[in-house]
């Protein structure tokens, strides 16, 4: 048999078996402010410096248009003809004004418009991406507290395990072993929940980053659940980069359709008065006149060219990505199932067993019939374990997260 201690130790160490994921009290410090996740997403979309960015780029593309539509403005010159040494001089006063008989604004305006949706497509991607961003920072800064909690409650049992083992050393009614043993234990677990901690206060920080406020650092304060099993994907997932490409393409057709116009001339009608004063006498006049320039050297080819090209690029690049986007989507409903179902076997078999080892353990040491190292390897193996546990819910919503993502979706 043990000495009186072991019993008294073993009924310590049941204490242990009962902690959960209750966080403990030891640091009274206030934290951080605390939020829920749809908080913080509405205040990442209010306050994100991404926020005015997006807003500029989508303002600059819809002005885009409006330009290319603007009527050409006419022209007013003042002109004098004189000879040296003679008494005569005509003045000349025009308005001109340039008609465009190919259709060249009209198409200018529906390229325009086309690039600006493509360019309104890809900040509606890139915010979509920003979303998804700051769910992802609030699942890592939720994943942190939650390990830091658990690493606590594992830390309240054992620290009080070490301090009965001492005093009963101290009093001389057992060895100093077990206390040391445990004190060793209890280190090792010091370790994990420092180097837990430190990646929490760092993505407390990011929280604060992502709504604008830099060294300013938030509490996530929601659970981490397990995700839905995913349902089929669709064979052609779309995505706003694939439309932003098309778009893009159909600007191209436009400028080729533009580029094919150039023979046609701009006609340039002018028309003024004339103001004649010779010896002979004054007199008032008109000026009407026509011109335009002659598509001799430039009739567009190698803008239709460009157009060609370009247009050939952007469906190209269209393509490819249907083809990589249907993939990653694969991948990433794949990784998520696969992901589910090892959360899953692990909570119903391997938690489970680690739980039911360590009432055992417990029991058996405090009957006298397994020594403490064993009771101890018990404990760490059983920590473990949880926090293994949470991880694998950890990695399936960050999966999730990965599908969304690949889908170009957000709930």
């Amino acid at each position: 048999m043990l000495p009186r201690i072991t019993r008294v130790v073993g009924g310590l160490a049941m204490t242990l078996v009962m902690v959960g994921t209750v966080p403990t009290h030891a640091d009274q410090r206030v934290g951080p402010p605390t939020l829920d996740e749809a908080t913080f997403l509405k205040r990442v979309a209010e306050r994100s410096p991404r926020r005015a960015v997006f807003e500029d780029r989508r303002r600059a593309a819809r002005a885009a248009p409006a330009v290319a539509s603007v009527l050409p403005n006419p022209t007013l010159s003042y002109e004098r003809e004189a000879v040296p040494g003679l008494d005569a001089h005509d003045d000349f006063f025009r308005i001109g004004w340039t008609l465009d008989l190919g259709g060249r604004r009209g198409l200018g305006a529906d390229a325009a418009r086309a690039g600006a949706d493509a360019e309104t497509l890809t900040v509606e991607r890139d915010a979509q991406l920003l979303e998804i961003e700051a769910r992802a920072a609030y699942l890592d800064a939720a994943y942190a507290r939650l390990v830091v909690e658990r690493l606590d409650g594992s830390r309240t049992a054992l620290s009080a395990m070490v301090e009965a083992l001492r005093s009963r050393s101290a009093q001389g009614d057992a060895s100093s072993y077990d206390a040391d043993r445990a004190a060793l234990e209890l280190d090792a677990l010091d370790d994990e929940r420092a180097t837990a901690q430190r990646m929490h206060a760092t993505v407390q920080l990011r929280l604060g980053a992502l709504m604008g406020e830099p060294a300013v650092a938030y509490e996530a304060s929601d659970s981490i659940g397990m995700p839905a099993r995913p349902p089929q994907v669709a064979a052609s997932p779309q995505r706003l980069e694939i439309a932003a490409a098309r778009a893009r393409a159909t600007q191209a057709d436009r400028q080729i359709a533009l580029a094919r116009r150039s023979w046609v001339p701009r006609l340039a009608l002018t028309a003024g008065i004339l103001a004649s004063s010779s010896m002979g006498g004054d007199g008032i006049g008109y000026v009407v006149a026509i011109g335009g320039d002659l598509p001799v050297f430039d009739r567009g080819a190698a803008a239709a060219a460009l157009g060609r090209a370009e247009a050939k690029r952007w469906r190209s690049e269209a393509q490819a990505l249907e083809t990589e986007v249907s993939a990653e989507v694969a991948q990433a409903h794949r990784e998520l199932v696969l992901r589910i179902e090892q959360a899953t076997t692990y909570a119903s078999g391997p938690a489970l067993r680690a739980a039911d080892l360590q009432q055992r353990a417990s029991v058996a040491y405090r009957e006298g019939d397994r020594p403490i190292l064993e009771l101890l390897d018990v404990h760490r193996t059983a920590r473990h374990v949880a926090v293994r546990a949470l991880e694998l819910v950890y990695e399936a919503r960050r999966a999730e997260l990965a599908l969304r993502r690949a889908q170009g979706r957000n709930p």
